[in-house]
């Protein structure tokens, strides 16, 4: 029998939970403050505690971290008479199952518990992941993804969270940095899940313009507008039975929320210019580098979407964040291109080794990855890989460093721009390298986001993406 613990500073919310949940045939307790709570759960487990957002003698975040520490499996559910948005994803964020409004709906409240014991039972990290994560080498590595998993205390919370979360049904936000590996995390989700032998599609959704969104994802029926002369098969239909992943879902457009909207609380679609519905068994994994909550109270990400899509939200530390699972990556990045390249796997100079620790990685795993990459272009005679083989952006960009009490200049010259070495730059040249110094001024400017950077600079993405691939720089 599932025991609960209901907390509430009012009598009559305590009875009326006490006598529901009991008929239910629930073991339940009821107590009126958050302090004298944590006293009784300190000598007796429980399996569930409803808690009121707003306790007389304790904040609910300094609660709910007390709770964790003293029974740290517990499923923890507040409640509220009014919800401010941002409280509850807080709540969520950090770890809390569900955030209901008062007053409670008996059938909703039900599900809820009944979705905790789903969870309970399917997440056993010692039977059910293990028969599904893939292997991984003893340096971190992820020998079936290429996915460097890492060691660090954070890269190994993040796994935690995809074990508990893969083998559910939970609709999932991915939050995290560019470059911080959010596709590759989703991968991971959809791989130890029930569905991992049904299709994985990736949408990246900055490239989908209001006028085709609907296309590329519902589908259209033949004759459905100009240049429709055949039907297509959207891609929800194409991953029926598995997961798509909606990369940069803040970029789509109010009438395509609308839809997507539709098709996760009807799991129905229908066909642009069609009639029938069709129903769809898909899950839907999402990310975003912005916050969502903020661009729901700007009116530019409708509110109602972003809680159907908030059932499990896991965020992607970045690499400065995990800066001790840089030697990982690096060495498999180093392996990953020379086997790419047919070449000796190199090795960096000491002073490329300092460079790495003290640059600040904006574009953290991806921009890793690419400097790799155009490095092993630049291999001395010695095999050894030095700093005039990096990027000029990112020499100009390294954190400054004390030295005998004064402070180095936030940009040395270690190297020159090999796009114009041994010469003095045309107009050709030096038109390009003021180019390239304003994408870069404007890349830092607002954290590596592409998309914003190519409206601040007037230029398509994808034109962004051809101007940075030119230098090796497409993070």
């Amino acid at each position: 029998m599932k025991k609960i613990l209901v907390v509430d500073n009012q009598i009559s919310t305590c009875e009326l939970l006490q006598k529901f949940l009991s008929q239910k045939n629930f073991e339940v307790e009821t107590i009126t403050q958050g302090n004298p709570a944590l006293n009784i759960m300190k000598k007796r487990h429980f399996d569930i505690i409803i808690s009121e957002y707003r306790l007389p003698d304790i904040g609910a975040v300094e609660f709910f971290e007390k709770v964790l520490k003293i029974q740290p499996e517990v499923f923890m559910i507040f409640m509220s008479q009014e919800v401010n948005l941002k409280n509850a994803v807080d709540l969520i964020k950090r770890g809390a199952f569900n955030f209901l409004t008062k007053p409670l709906h008996p059938d909703e409240l039900l599900e809820v518990i009944q979705d905790c014991d789903k969870l309970k039972t399917s997440f056993t990290p010692e039977a059910s992941f293990a028969n599904k994560q893939p292997k991984s080498r003893e340096n971190g590595k992820n020998e079936e993804f290429g996915f460097v998993v890492g060691e660090s205390k954070e890269a190994l919370e993040m796994i935690n969270l995809i074990k508990r979360v893969g083998s559910t049904n939970f609709t999932v936000i991915i939050e995290g940095k560019t470059g911080t590996g959010k596709e590759a995390v989703a991968r991971l989700i959809h791989k130890v899940s029930s569905r991992c032998n049904k299709p994985f599609i990736a949408v990246d959704c900055g490239s989908l313009s209001k006028e085709i969104a609907g296309s590329e994802l519902f589908g259209h029926e033949k004759g459905a507008f100009t240049g429709a002369i055949t039907k297509k098969t959207g891609l929800f239909e194409l991953a029926n039975g598995g997961t798509i992943f909606l990369d940069e879902i803040a970029n789509l457009s109010p009438e395509t929320q609308m839809g997507l909207l539709r098709a996760l609380q009807e799991k129905l679609i229908r066909k642009i210019g069609g009639v029938d519905e069709l129903p769809i068994d898909v899950r839907v994994i999402a990310a975003t580098n912005e916050d969502l909550i903020v661009k729901s109270g700007a009116n530019c990400f409708r509110e109602d979407l972003f809680f159907r899509l908030s059932e499990f939200i896991l965020k992607v530390p970045t690499l400065k964040q995990r800066i001790s699972d840089l030697p990982l990556f690096i060495d498999h990045f180093l392996q990953q291109t020379s086997e790419e390249l047919k070449i000796e796997k190199p090795l960096l100079s000491e002073e490329v080794k300092r460079i790495f620790n003290r640059y600040e990685w904006p574009g953290n795993v991806r921009e890793l990855r690419n400097v790799i990459r155009r490095a092993c272009l630049f291999i001395e005679a010695d095999n050894c890989i030095y700093q005039n083989a990096l990027p000029k952006g990112l020499l100009d960009a390294l954190v400054p460093i004390e030295e005998n009490g004064l402070s180095k200049a936030k940009n040395e010259r270690y190297a020159v721009n090999r796009l114009d070495e041994g010469a003095d730059p045309d107009l050709k040249s030096a038109a390009r390298q003021a180019e390239l110094t304003r994408i870069m001024e404007v890349l830092h400017k607002v954290d590596f986001n592409k998309t914003k950077a190519a409206k601040i600079l007037n230029i398509h993405r994808k034109t962004l993406y051809s101007k940075l691939k030119v230098v090796n720089l497409a993070y």
